[in-house]
Formats: C-alpha cells, sequence, structure tokens
C-alpha cells in the first residue's frame, strides 16, 4: 500500500516549490535556514496534496499498556493516512475511555469504536533535518557534527519505529543539505551503508536530489526516505 519512492517525490516536488517561492521573494534565507521542525508543516502539505491524510506529533501507539501520562509518551513527527482516512485511532485513549465507561451505569451498553485509521495501517514517518553548511544564530558555518547528525539521528528513529509492534509500515525521512548532488548522493548512500552495518531492520531507501538557490554553501537538497523492511519480512 506504501510507495516509498511516491512519498519522496511529493516531498521533493513540494520542497522545489517553496524554494522557488523564496527565490521570487528574493529571501535572504533559504530552506537550509530552516530548523527541523519548521519543516514539518512543509511536508504535511506534501503529503496532503498527494491526497493522504496526515496528523502531526502524533503519539506513538505501543505500550499503552502501562498507561503512560501524555506528556511521557514519545511522538511521531508525521503521520501519514491512507486515502480519505483524517483521524487517528489511539489505543490509548480507547483503553482509556473503556475503562471510564466501565466504572458507569452504561458498562453493559456496547459502544461503537470510533472511526479512524488503525496505527497499523498509518505510515508512520520520522524526520532529520542536516545541513553540510548550518546556520549558527543566523550565521552559516561548517557543521563540525554533520557525519554523526548524518547516521545517529536517523538510525535511533528507526530503532525506535522497529520496536514498535503495532507499526506495520514506516521509515526516516532524511533532507540533506549540501554543495552539490554528487556530495549529497555520496553521503546518504554512506549513511545507508553505516545502517545496514546496525542491523537495522531496513529497505532499500528512495532519493530524490533538488537543487535550492544557494546562499551559504548549500546548492542542493537530497531527500532520502529509509523504510522499515514489510511485516511480513520483521
Amino acid at each position: 500500500m506504501w510507495h516509498p519512492a511516491e512519498l519522496t517525490d511529493a516531498a521533493a516536488r513540494r520542497i522545489a516549490e517553496a524554494d522557488q517561492t523564496l527565490r521570487r521573494e528574493q529571501a535572504v534565507q533559504g530552506l537550509d535556514a530552516l530548523d527541523e521542525v519548521a519543516l514539518h508543516p512543509l511536508l504535511a502539505e506534501a503529503f496532503k496534496q498527494a491526497g493522504l491524510g496526515v496528523r502531526e506529533e502524533q503519539p506513538y501507539p505501543g505500550t499503552y499498556a502501562r498507561r503512560p501520562l501524555p506528556r511521557d509518551r514519545e511522538r511521531c513527527d508525521l503521520v501519514l493516512l491512507p486515502p480519505g482516512s483524517t483521524s487517528l485511532l489511539d489505543p490509548l485513549a480507547l483503553l482509556q475511555m473503556h475503562a471510564a465507561r466501565q466504572a458507569t451505569l452504561f458498562a453493559s451498553v456496547r459502544q461503537p469504536v470510533p472511526a479512524g485509521a488503525s496505527p497499523e495501517d498509518a505510515f508512520w514517518l520520522e524526520v532529520k533535518s542536516v545541513a553540510q553548511v548550518c546556520y549558527v544564530e543566523g550565521v552559516p558555518v561548517p557543521n563540525t557534527s554533520y557525519a554523526r547528525q548524518l547516521v545517529r539521528g536517523p538510525a535511533l528513529d528507526l530503532a525506535k519505529l522497529a520496536r514498535e509492534p503495532m507499526i506495520n509500515a514506516g521509515g526516516s525521512l532524511v533532507l540533506l543539505f549540501g554543495a552539490s548532488e554528487d556530495v549529497v548522493r555520496h553521503d546518504l548512500g554512506m549513511m545507508t551503508r553505516a545502517m545496514i552495518d546496525r542491523d537495522l531492520p531496513i529497505s532499500s531507501p528512495s532519493v530524490e536530489v533538488t537543487p535550492i538557490a544557494d546562499r551559504a554553501g548549500n546548492a542542493c537538497v537530497g531527500l532520502c526516505l529509509v523504510p522499515l523492511r514489510a511485516v511480513r519480512e520483521r
């Protein structure tokens, strides 16, 4: 049902449109100056344009039996829903609803299950943004943590996704801002090999590279979606 190449293509098209808008505005800073969270709405819009439902900052569905407080639940950057779906069922919320009803006179009355996509049918997407030249207090400087950021963050996200028993489909979307397409593709390939060396349960990544206005040393952005292996292979 979920095709990583289609998701990557949709995100790349929206990134290219946003860059063109900044060019027309003659903006001083480009997309590479945005922090990771600021990119989430842009990506969410890309997937909505592709006909998908999108939920931002959604709690992970697993370990709900321990009934953690809302503030203690880990959250996923973007959750993509099948076409026609606008809401996502939360197992913990359903459990709490059931427990509350059991304490009332209506405990024996059968209640319909709320509408919404199940966690197993959604695509859980974590986003990471890395740049060869990054902005520190508004000033572009070489990223001295570049190699570590490129591998560590996405690897941790994939490991977290893989631990979730109710997640059948998901992945890490890495936006890599760099000097040239050759450099970006090479470094994304090295990132993927490092993930394989860590024995992470991943499938072949989908990569798109689009040029952006070079304002600080980043002339393009590579979008690399590294998906979890299909549930039947895990």
